[in-house]
């Protein structure tokens, strides 16, 4: 599987700042479109523990990274609830583990995950976004910033499986 490089990453990450109201609400209507199923995961997910604005955030990363991986492969096939499953499985039993790392332990093991992490620049770009506080914005309650990392990698490991499965002889 190829990673997507940082230069596509951060033409679009600017690309998606710069995007109008109805200019989002047609990205948004074209991902309902294209990808029903990974819009339903980010607004369903968490459930009550997400505020308005972190869910926003959470659908608006969602779009930055199926934008991303669209513009690097093009149109990407549509993720099936399996896909999606067995991406998020995968990342809750991750996420077990590391529960009982000591924060030494935790805080190399999580650096060694990203690092090895096929599409670690899109990762990176994610954790900025959800970890760092803007003065401007409203504050993302720690326990959002676990659940909008988790789905938000579980989507761009689904959009990776699907590339994989197209791209393998």
């Amino acid at each position: 599987m190829q990673r997507i490089d940082n230069e596509i990453i951060e033409r679009t990450w600017e690309s998606m700042n710069y995007l109008t109201l109805d200019e989002s609400m047609t990205l948004v209507n074209q991902m309902t479109k294209e990808h029903p199923l990974i819009i339903a995961y980010l607004m369903t997910a968490g459930e009550e523990m997400l505020s308005k604005d972190e869910r926003e955030l959470l659908i608006y990363l969602g779009m930055v990274v199926w934008k991303i991986m669209t513009k690097f492969y093009g149109p990407l096939p549509q993720i099936t609830n399996e896909v999606l499953e067995v991406a998020e499985d995968k990342n809750i039993q991750m996420l077990e583990y590391l529960e009982g790392e000591p924060d030494e332990d935790f805080i190399n093991t999580v650096s060694m995950l990203i690092d090895n992490y096929n599409q670690s620049e899109i990762l990176r770009y994610v954790v900025e976004a959800i970890i760092e506080e803007n003065g401007d914005e409203a504050s993302i309650s720690d326990e959002a910033k676990g659940i909008m990392l988790l789905c938000i990698k579980t989507v761009i490991d689904s959009f990776d499986l699907v590339r994989v499965d197209i791209t393998s002889p």
